[in-house]
């Protein structure tokens, strides 16, 4: 997974609760503690105030960055892009003052190693630890004096410092590694239930349609006769073709009623889409505009976005994937776009495209298939709206939260 962050790893849950973020601060407040060592350390240097002052601002600095950091990961949904400021600016000021000072200053590696675990992404991670125990190591190596110390630490003493830096990152990488499988465990028992209900949705379409369809007809079919054999009785041939007249109604109702629980939503697919494609390590985020949309073209939609996550998830071999759809007067304009090896593999991706091409052409629509800009292979399907039907989001709206982006693309 590409989201470097607690709070993301279960898309569908939103952001955390109030508790929880209490829980993280407290946590984050809690290990400010061991700021301890270094500023007691700091204080038997004999330096003078000038040093201690910027010596002391550094350290303020440095829990700043790593509040900040470590907050965005725990307790927000920010992706990485946004975190990555702030850890580098960890980095940069732990690193400096452990290497500059040593002595005590060496357990600020320990913040800069936590912060590298819940932050960095995955495969980074373990690279990120080495490197922050080598600069521990380095720490402990024979050296001149740095402001006021001057000394080579006892093996024991390394061997503890080193394991704590390299192990406490350790530490709350397999955590965070936990955590991350227990929310694509979720996800995939969420799924299962959708696609549970839905497969008892089809049931129900295929017997309200096979029994209660087939009795209508008879009784319609029975009512035709009835009529005309009581042709010769205006009073009775009325009634029967008012039962006939109902009869028909009440078919059309169930025909209307059977399409509309065979046809998936665009809500239901978007997150459907999403959480197969994130159990794959794929990020995926999404931008509605022009909703809502009526329901055949709602359900339309639909098809387009689990047929282009099928591809997406067979052919691409990509880290993000990218839809966004937006309203031209009349005009439904959908576009998925990945990130993957691009249209050179979509080439022998089967029949998919060419079926819901199809599909498209004969609802007016026109679907457009190619690389994407830079890099990947994006889809682009326009289909006029109709306007016949009620909107569809009269009973869901189309939204995936919190993947969905609300401002501009």
């Amino acid at each position: 997974m590409n989201a470097p962050v607690f709070a993301a790893m279960s898309h569908t849950s939103g952001p955390p609760s109030r508790w929880r973020r209490a829980r993280w601060l407290g946590f984050l407040l809690t290990m400010l503690a061991f700021n301890g060592y270094p500023v007691s350390d700091l204080v038997t240097r004999g330096l003078p105030w000038p040093a201690l002052a910027g010596i002391a601002l550094s350290l303020v600095v440095l829990a700043g960055l790593w509040v900040r950091t470590m907050w965005l990961a725990l307790a927000t949904t920010a992706p990485f892009r946004r975190i990555a400021p702030w850890l580098a600016g960890v980095a940069l000021v732990g690193a400096g003052l452990a290497l500059g000072m040593r002595g005590q200053f060496e357990g600020l590696l320990i913040y800069v190693s936590i912060a590298c675990a819940v932050s960095l992404p995955m495969r980074w991670v373990l690279p990120a630890l080495t490197g922050a125990t080598l600069a521990a190591l380095v720490t402990d190596l024979p050296h001149p004096v740095h402001l006021g110390i001057s000394r080579a630490s006892e093996p024991n003493t390394v061997f503890s410092q080193l394991s704590f830096v390299f192990f406490l990152g350790l530490m709350m990488w397999f955590y965070r590694r936990t955590m991350m499988l227990i929310s694509e465990l979720r996800q995939a028992r969420e799924a299962l239930t959708r696609l549970a209900v839905t497969e008892e949705r089809l049931r129900f379409a295929r017997d309200l349609h096979d029994l209660l369809g087939h009795s209508l007809s008879t009784i319609s079919l029975k009512s035709q006769l009835a009529r005309r054999l009581a042709a010769g009785d205006p009073a009775v041939s009325a009634e029967i073709a008012g039962i006939e007249a109902v009869t028909q109604k009440a078919l059309v109702e169930i025909r209307e009623a059977v399409t509309g629980y065979r046809q998936s939503s665009l809500a239901d697919e978007l997150d459907t889409a999403r959480a197969m494609l994130a159990a794959a390590g794929i990020e995926v985020s999404a931008y509605l505009a022009g909703t809502p949309l009526p329901a055949q073209d709602d359900g339309m939609l639909g098809w387009v976005v689990r047929e282009a996550a099928t591809n997406i998830l067979r052919h691409s071999q990509a880290r993000t994937c990218r839809i966004r759809l937006t309203r031209q007067r009349d005009t439904a304009v959908l576009e998925v776009r990945d990130d993957g090896v691009g249209p050179g593999e979509f080439a022998g991706a089967g029949n998919g495209l060419t079926g819901l091409a199809e599909r498209l052409t004969a609802a007016g629509g026109v679907l457009d298939t190619g690389a994407a800009p830079g890099k990947g292979f994006q889809l682009t399907v326009r289909l006029p709206l109709t306007t016949a039907e009620s909107p569809v989001s009269a009973t869901r709206p189309p939204v995936i939260s919190p993947a969905v982006e609300n401002g501009t693309p």
